[in-house]
């Protein structure tokens, strides 16, 4: 403000001393007048002689000693008259003009504007003009900043550096009409090094901009150098693609990758023609710092062998990197092996492009890319996207390949252009005996896991065109009339080949991914082809070229059915990439086999296990709901007075509730309150110390038994309920305890400074010890299978039998049967199942993991009664802790029949129980059986 006043005074004593000069000159010319009347105007280069004293007028003398200037000491000042007196000047309109113009300013703007410390838009309509307004002013801008020691804004340092190089006042992607701030867009711009300086002039002002997106420009090394020293520190993206870098600009990012203050996770360096020695520079700096880094691109960089070696390494110890690129080298058999051997090992990449290098050439005898190629597809479970276009492979190479894909199941889009064969519908190889290898031409480049085209193309990619998933069912008497075994499909998609729908016992369905935009699709039922009433059709009014029992015929269909897919679909989730879609690759059609070839082997399914029917999974509604009920019983909403971080606060535990969920059912059964299952303060201290919640600084035992207290006392309207302990946690309130705790442990000792993010640090913190709990994973690894389902059906009679015998102490008459807790130990105890091995609480466990999820626990006994379905999996469980020999099995140790096939164990298990625990009648049919039912016997054809 200071300033400003000082500015201000200045103009005005300025534009006032101008006006006095000109009064004195005008004073003065009346002065000359008089003096000499005669002359009534003096040229500006008019000469003067000194006047004698006879000549002058006194009253004139007098006139001009009253405009002499004194001195401090009152005495008057004298000069020549020659120096005081001036040709007399003619008013000039202009200067009139001017100086009621500098008046009018002096009254009208006491304020300065300073251009440069006002907040002015980079992204919108409004930036693009005020930017171009600026440009007209810059140059008062710049004497304000000079004047005041402001600092440049972005226009003005961009417009500077302009001017000094002599450029267009471009926005160059820093101004713009839309987009983000933190984003830079000048890709295919054609800018070079003079625009590149310019550019680097507005980075040093604006640190926002994150993502630098530079591709087909004309930056060169000096342009690089420059842009690149000013977003080291700041860039996540740098895509430089299709650019002439050079070495000093590889120079400049290898500075960047091994600053410590790196963040870059993108780099795109294709098209720059660096060659080995430059991109191996990159990959050492890569190496040799703790980067972030997730994707690399070095596509079309003249690469060869030389690399390999360096790459193989990069691939294996880089464990951030998930994209790769290498398309478009000069990459052969020996360098190709050496990445493959580094793809095998690696756990992380999940889009690898290799395509248009030359694999298939192989240099020497020794030389074994191609079967390290097939071991790579065979095991690999990480990678998604993966192209092996153009790279030079024969039909033999080809054929291994296929073969080896078919034993893949995770990667979601392959790419095999311009080699032998074409990747079909389903995501198989398919190599004809007589096919000719494809013409080269142009292959679609993957991008990432994000879809690139709407267009089918011949070789089928999921991910690149996507593809979604469809359910088509066929509802017998609504979708037709008549016997629909078999039923077949038929997509315009694959030609109309045939494909059949099998019929389960609920439902005669199939799931099948589709491309997007419209698909046409008929049936064929009992050898005719109709469409389904019930599903969207269309006229059609043509004749079909169908397949149909390996047979081309044609029919006239005067209506088709078809399925639109909208555009646009990402098949896996943004965060953990996990699949969006149940169908997985290469999964084979259904096979219909007439009944009159049908054999006693048939290809199993969940659907006609003897769970199916009655087994609920847990979904996305269920959880739902579970979770609803749970927060609305908890007291969280006291805890957290703030609505809106209340809502923020649920949505976290949301995303973490199957976790919340799995572990309070581990450790709800170590020590149940009866039977009831509670968390007693014993078992949170035991969770407590397993997740390090108490350190003895942030959180102490105290502390966390207060806050054990104070969740199990907030309940009071459930005072009184059983199925809520006193003294124990059910489900709500364990939920409610994590954020308690969360409060003391973080917010009071300021490590968070809210309670969504205090809520989160717990959640964080406890993670990785609560996903070890997962009650449905060891039911897919090692019980939903064909040989415990046959086992479960051959022993079921004895199973029922068992059931019935012991569900009888809580039940009420007239009730459905259901087995308690007390009644499944009375089994284990009857059994002589307990040892130091196997304890009371392992049945607990088995017990209360074998449960359904139910969404009230506090209304409901449902979490105490036990079902068939339920007590057949908890029998399995607990047959896994005892681990018996199976009956075939001789001299094991305890590692052995640990390791030993849960139908193997649960067999001999089902035997001892006939024997133990079953009646006379069951013991004679089932406690004598001395060979296994899962012999290996050759079967006559």
């Amino acid at each position: 403000m200071i300033q400003d006043n000082h500015y201000h005074t200045e103009q005005t004593n300025k534009y006032q001393n101008q006006l006095d000069r000109r009064r004195s000159s005008a004073q003065f010319q009346d002065a000359s007048t008089m003096m000499n009347p005669s002359s009534t105007h003096l040229s500006r280069n008019a000469s003067y002689s000194m006047p004698h004293e006879s000549q002058l007028n006194p009253q004139i003398l007098a006139k001009i000693a009253s405009m002499i200037p004194q001195n401090s000491d009152n005495k008057k000042k004298f000069y020549r008259v020659d120096q005081v007196l001036k040709p007399k000047k003619k008013p000039d309109p202009l200067e009139e003009e001017q100086e009621n113009e500098i008046r009018k300013n002096l009254l009208l703007s006491p304020e300065i504007v300073k251009e440069d410390l006002l907040n002015k838009p980079l992204v919108g309509s409004q930036a693009v003009q005020l930017y171009y307004q600026h440009y007209k002013k810059v140059n008062k801008v710049r004497q304000q900043n000079d004047f005041f020691k402001i600092s440049d804004s972005v226009q003005t340092a961009m417009l500077r550096q302009a001017e000094q190089i002599d450029v267009l006042p471009c926005k160059i992607g820093v101004i713009k009409t839309k987009g983000s701030e933190q984003s830079l867009q000048i890709s295919h711009q054609k800018y070079g090094d003079r625009y590149a300086s310019m550019l680097s002039e507005g980075l040093k002002v604006n640190s926002n901009i994150k993502d630098f997106y530079m591709a087909n420009n004309r930056i060169q090394s000096s342009g690089a150098t420059q842009i690149l020293n000013q977003i080291g520190k700041v860039a996540k993206v740098l895509d430089l693609q299709q650019n002439n870098i050079g070495k000093i600009g590889t120079d400049s990012i290898c500075q960047q990758i091994q600053s410590r203050e790196n963040k870059l996770e993108v780099l795109n360096i294709e098209d720059n023609k660096l060659g080995d020695r430059n991109v191996i520079r990159i990959l050492k700096a890569l190496l040799n710092s703790n980067n972030k880094l997730k994707s690399l691109n070095i596509s079309k960089n003249y690469l060869t062998n030389d690399i390999a070696e360096i790459l193989k390494e990069s691939i294996i110890q880089l464990d951030n990197m998930e994209q790769l690129y290498i398309h478009w080298n000069q990459i052969k058999g020996w360098g190709g092996q050496k990445i493959f051997e580094a793809l095998i090992e690696n756990k992380t990449l999940l889009v690898f492009d290799a395509g248009w290098n030359s694999f298939g050439i192989q240099e020497r005898k020794d030389v074994q890319c191609i079967q390290k190629i097939c071991d790579f597809l065979i095991t690999n479970k990480t990678v998604l996207h993966f192209d092996l276009s153009s790279n030079q492979f024969n039909l033999n190479d080809c054929k291994l390949i296929a073969n080896a894909l078919k034993q893949n199941r995770t990667i979601y889009g392959f790419h095999f252009v311009n080699n032998w064969g074409v990747v079909d519908a389903r995501g198989f190889l398919q190599i004809q005996e007589n096919e000719l290898q494809r013409v080269l031409g142009e292959t679609p480049r993957i991008k990432g896991l994000q879809q690139t085209t709407t267009i089918r193309q011949e070789n089928v990619c999921w991910i690149c065109e996507g593809w979604q998933e469809q359910k088509f069912t066929w509802i017998p008497d609504v979708s037709g009339e008549g016997e629909a075994d078999p039923l077949f499909i038929h997509l315009d998609f694959e030609a109309y080949k045939q494909v059949y729908i099998p019929k389960t016992q609920d439902q005669i369905s199939l799931t099948l991914m589709i491309p997007t935009n419209t698909t046409q699709y008929i049936y064929t039922m009992t050898d005719t082809q109709v469409i389904a009433n019930d599903q969207p059709n269309v006229p059609y009014g043509h004749q079909l070229k169908i397949n149909y029992n390996n047979n081309n015929i044609t029919v006239l269909m005067e209506n088709v059915n078809y399925v639109k897919k909208n555009k646009h679909f990402l098949i896996f989730d943004q965060v953990e990439y996990k699949p969006l879609i149940s169908v997985l690759p290469r999964t084979p059609d259904p096979i219909y086999i007439p009944p009159k070839l049908k054999k006693q082997k048939r290809i199993w399914t969940f659907p006609i296990s003897i769970w199916a029917k009655d087994f609920k999974f847990e979904n996305e509604d269920l959880l739902k709901k579970c979770f609803e009920k749970d927060f609305a019983c908890s007291k969280i909403s006291k805890i957290v007075k703030n609505p809106d971080e209340l809502l923020e606060i649920k949505n976290v535990l949301w995303l973490h509730y199957r976790l919340i969920k799995e572990t309070y059912k581990q450790y709800s059964s170590n020590s149940p309150t009866g039977d009831i299952w509670s968390i007693s303060s014993n078992v949170i201290t035991e969770f407590a110390q397993q997740t390090e919640l108490i350190d003895g600084k942030t959180l102490k035992l105290s502390d966390l038994d207060l806050k054990f207290i104070a969740t199990c006392a907030a309940s009071i309207e459930y005072k009184g309920n059983f199925r809520n302990p006193e003294r124990a946690l059910c489900r709500f309130q364990f939920m409610e305890f994590l954020v308690r705790v969360s409060e003391d442990k973080y917010l009071k000792t300021k490590v968070a400074i809210n309670m969504l993010e205090a809520t989160k640090m717990i959640l964080e913190q406890c993670k990785t010890y609560m996903s070890t709990f997962d009650a449905q994973k060891w039911r897919n690894e090692r019980y939903f299978n064909e040989q415990c389902d046959d086992c479960l059906k051959f022993f079921r009679p004895l199973l029922n039998h068992i059931y019935n015998k012991f569900s009888v102490k809580k039940v009420k008459p007239g009730q459905k049967k259901f087995m308690c807790l007390d009644e499944l130990h009375e089994i284990c105890s009857q059994a002589n199942l307990f040892d130091e091995r196997f304890v009371e609480r392992d049945a607990d466990n088995a017990f209360n993991l074998s449960m359904m999820l139910q969404i009230d626990e506090l209304e409901s006994d449902r979490i105490f009664q036990m079902t068939f379905i339920e007590f057949l999996e908890a029998i399995a469980r607990i047959t896994d802790k005892v681990s018996m020999p199976g009956i075939d099995a001789v001299d094991l140790t305890w590692d052995q029949r640990l390791a030993q096939p849960l139908h193997l164990k649960l067999e001999k298990m089902l035997i001892h129980l006939a024997n133990t625990c079953s009646s006379e009648e069951f013991k004679l049919q089932y406690g004598n059986i001395n060979k296994s039912m899962f012999a290996v016997v050759e079967e006559d054809d």
